[in-house]
């Protein structure tokens, strides 16, 4: 009974029960590290009508629109739409809140605490040949045209703020 296959087997046996006990505790750590990390407080609640549910906060709404140039629609693409509290945090990209920009969304909304802030907006173009070039984009195809500009949110308060690309 005590032969050395035997006891090999009881070892083996003992080391796949702790292997499958650590696989467990291992999934119920990261089980526990999801359901903790999913929750999200700091999120103001907005109502349905544009209106700020939390009269703690302003909101602002940003028409971006893309500028009439003399491109076809296809070939301008919206790329950035970031926001910072201020201005040297905008320029080492330490943004406060950022929009996930398309080219099918025209407004983008954020519901923040009063005090000011800065935003930068970029867009792209990806016509052929020296088209973006000439229709000002800096660097041609592929470059990105940028417009900033600062604004202030005030408790309750809701604006809008239209973006120019000049």
């Amino acid at each position: 009974m005590n032969s050395p296959a035997v006891k090999k087997h009881v070892r083996w046996d003992l080391k796949t029960v702790k292997g499958i006990e650590m696989k467990r505790f291992k999934l119920f750590i990261l089980i526990l590290i999801g359901a903790i990390g999913s929750c999200n407080p700091d999120n103001p609640l907005i109502d349905p009508g544009d209106n700020i549910a939390d009269p703690r906060y302003g909101s602002v709404q940003f028409d971006f629109t893309l500028p009439k140039l003399n491109l076809p629609d296809k070939g301008l693409h919206r790329v950035d739409l970031s926001l910072a509290k201020s201005l040297d945090s905008l320029y080492r990209k330490q943004f406060c809140n950022a929009a996930n920009v398309s080219d099918y969304k025209l407004n983008y909304s954020f519901v923040l605490l009063p005090g000011r802030y800065f935003y930068q907006a970029g867009i792209t173009c990806t016509c052929q040949a020296d088209s973006c070039l000439y229709a000002g984009f800096p660097g041609g195809q592929l470059s990105i045209w940028w417009t900033s500009g600062w604004f202030d949110i005030e408790k309750g308060k809701a604006f809008s703020q239209k973006l120019n690309f000049q």
